[in-house]
């Protein structure tokens, strides 16, 4: 009866610690998933990792947040007119509720040219 009653808690215990996933994925943010790829995209870098640009399929603005910024890029003179060539990987915004702040998604920049 010993016997079997170790067998079931080492069971349920292997059982616990092999089905768990230990660290989730993440859903937003530079290290979620690629929500839409960018390339060739002209852009203004607003500064500090920020950059404008129409999106490819709605064609509405958008801005993003490089995600890894390099303090090389210049600010772009004019906000008017883009000056980057970008290529990267659009992420989805991480949105934790109603806030005053404005939330931009992230980009993994692939490709920049200073043009």
């Amino acid at each position: 009866m010993k016997k079997l009653l170790l067998s079931a808690i080492l069971m349920a215990f292997s059982v616990a610690l092999f089905c768990c996933k230990k660290d989730p994925e993440p859903d937003c943010g530079c290290a979620g998933p690629t929500m839409l790829v960018i390339k060739n995209t002209r852009a203004v870098h607003e500064g500090a990792g920020l950059f404008t640009f129409t999106h490819p399929i709605t064609l509405n603005k958008i801005s993003a947040w490089a995600c890894d910024a390099d303090s090389l890029w210049a600010k772009s003179e004019n906000s008017e007119i883009p000056d980057y060539t970008i290529a990267g990987n659009l992420k989805k915004e991480c949105f934790f509720g109603p806030t005053s702040m404005i939330v931009f998604p992230s980009i993994e920049i692939t490709a920049i040219r200073k043009d």
